[in-house]
């Protein structure tokens, strides 16, 4: 795809407690299964999201071990990582999914393809989750 987004391999969780923490999801209409996790390219990213944050949060490396082992456990559970959020309730959020990161971090690419949107519905503060270039928006469980 000529017009895919890219943006920066995410190399960081941040942990709250030994819990990486992840967005909240709204339940998916076609039953289909989805799990994310926050995932951070650099400090400066995590620094804003913890300033935004109330709880205390703690960083950690995203390590290809740790997507390895959720892909292999997934089943036909989608896996994706909400890259680079400001705040815990940001309106949207780019993502990808942890086999296009785990991609990527393999090849020592400093990039990865946006494969995901999530926006934040506000009555519920979970988020929808959309497939890039889907015309049907993908709703997914918390």
């Amino acid at each position: 795809m000529m017009n895919a987004k890219s943006v920066e391999v995410p190399n960081y969780v941040l942990l709250d407690r030994a819990e990486r923490i992840a967005p909240e999801l709204l339940p998916s209409e076609s039953g289909q299964n989805c799990v994310a996790i926050y995932g951070f390219s650099d400090k400066q990213p995590y620094d804003a999201f913890c300033e935004n944050s109330e709880l205390a949060l703690t960083p950690y490396p995203l390590v290809k071990g740790y997507l390895q082992n959720r892909l292999e456990a997934a089943g036909d559970t989608i896996l994706i990582v909400a890259i680079d959020a400001a705040s815990p309730d940001q309106t949207t959020l780019d993502a990808a999914t942890m086999q296009s990161v785990l991609v990527a971090m393999s090849q020592q690419s400093p990039l990865v393809e946006v494969t995901h949107r999530l926006t934040r519905d506000d009555p519920s503060n979970a988020y929808r989750v959309e497939e890039c270039g889907s015309v049907v928006p993908l709703r997914l469980f918390k």
